[in-house]
C-alpha cells in the first residue's frame, strides 16, 4: 500500500511501521465499539493487554501494538484498499500518537495575522472549503479534516496530513485543474495541498515543527442566501457551552482508554478558557464568498493573540 498524503521517513527513525499479515483471533478482547454503517458494512474496534484492533468489515483490520509504533493490517476479501487508506491515515494514526496533551478535533484550520483559526462543523458545513476559500486570499493553510490542538495556557495548532478534501462543487470551483488521488466513499475528492497549490502556506517554515498559537475556533452555520444580510457574522459561546460544542467533533468517537473521558474534557477546558469560541454563520452563496473570505480576515488580519471573550462582534 503506498500513501502518498504522507510523509515518507527518508532515512530517519519512522514514527511507525505498517506490515501486511493475518491477525488472530481475540475472542476475549474488550469491545469499546461496534458500528453498523451500512447492511453490510460495520467497524468495531476492540483492546487487550497492550493493543488495540480496528476493524472496517469493508476495508480490513488494523492492529496496533508496542505503543503505537507497530500496526499490522489484514485486507479484508475483496476490500476496498481506497477505503483502507482512509481509515488508516484519518482513524488508526491518531490512535499511534501522544494524547496526554493533544485533541484531535474534526476540522479545518488556516493562518491569519499570527494566529491559527479552526473551522469546526457538521459533514457538509464547509470547513474545508472555508479555509480553501481563506488561504486563495492570502490565508496560510494550515491542516484540513483532521485538527490536532495541544491544550496549554496558549494553545496551539498542529499541522497534520498533507491533504485537502474537497466536494465536487468546492473543486471545480477552488481546485479545478488539482489531480486527486482518490474519492472517497462519500463523494469527496482527495488530493494533497500541494497539488491543489496550498504547499507553500505550511507554516513549517516558521520552525517548532509547524506549529501556530491558536487564535480562535469557529463553529460553522452555513445559511441560505440572503442579498440583505451579512455574508458572514459571528456569536461567542461561552467556555461551558463551548465544551459542550467541542465534543461533538471530536475526531476519535470510541475511547481507548477509560482514562478518555475525563482527560478530553480537561482538554477541551483548557482550550475553550484560553480561546475564544464563536458560532459562524456564513451564506451559502458561491457570489458571496470574496465576502466571506473579507470579513473573516479582517476580524484577525490584526491579532496576534486570542480576543477578549467577552467581546462578540
Amino acid at each position: 500500500m503506498t500513501f502518498p498524503e504522507l510523509t515518507q521517513a527518508h532515512g530517519r527513525t519512522p514514527n511507525w511501521m505498517l506490515r501486511l499479515g493475518t491477525l488472530s483471533r481475540n475472542d476475549d478482547a474488550e469491545v469499546l465499539s461496534d458500528v453498523a454503517l451500512s447492511p453490510t458494512c460495520r467497524i468495531r474496534l476492540t483492546r487487550g493487554d497492550g493493543w488495540f484492533r480496528y476493524s472496517h468489515s469493508c476495508t480490513g483490520s488494523f492492529e496496533v501494538f508496542a505503543e503505537g509504533k507497530r500496526i499490522l493490517f489484514e485486507p479484508a476479501k475483496q476490500g476496498d484498499l481506497d477505503g483502507a487508506r482512509a481509515d488508516f491515515v484519518s482513524r488508526v494514526l491518531l490512535y499511534c500518537v501522544d494524547h496526554t496533551s493533544i485533541t484531535w478535533l474534526h476540522g479545518s484550520a488556516v493562518r491569519i495575522g499570527g494566529g491559527a483559526l479552526a473551522f469546526l462543523g457538521a459533514s457538509g458545513s464547509g470547513k474545508s472549503t472555508l479555509a480553501l476559500a481563506l488561504a486563495r486570499g492570502g490565508a496560510d493553510h494550515i491542516c484540513d479534516d483532521t485538527l490536532p490542538v495541544e491544550a496549554a495556557a496558549s494553545p496551539v495548532v498542529w499541522p497534520s496530513d498533507d491533504i485537502i478534501r474537497l466536494c465536487s462543487d468546492s473543486r471545480s470551483r477552488l481546485a479545478s485543474s488539482a489531480n486527486a488521488i482518490r474519492r472517497e466513499s462519500d463523494g469527496k475528492f482527495v488530493m494533497t495541498r500541494r497539488e491543489v497549490g496550498s504547499a507553500h502556506s505550511s507554516p513549517a517554515s516558521d520552525g517548532h515543527d509547524g506549529r501556530c498559537q491558536l487564535n480562535a475556533i469557529y463553529i460553522l452555520n452555513p445559511c441560505e442566501a440572503s442579498v440583505s444580510g451579512a455574508a458572514a457574522s459571528r456569536r461567542l459561546d461561552s467556555p461551558t457551552a463551548a465544551v459542550a460544542i467541542l465534543m461533538q467533533h471530536l475526531k476519535l468517537g470510541p475511547v481507548v482508554s477509560r482514562e478518555d473521558p475525563v482527560r478530553l474534557v480537561r482538554q477541551l477546558g483548557a482550550i475553550v478558557r484560553a480561546v475564544p469560541v464563536y458560532e459562524l454563520t456564513v451564506s451559502r452563496d458561491w457570489s458571496r464568498v470574496g465576502e466571506v473570505v473579507d470579513r473573516v480576515t479582517a476580524w484577525h488580519a490584526q491579532s496576534d493573540v486570542p480576543q477578549n471573550h467577552l467581546i462578540s462582534a
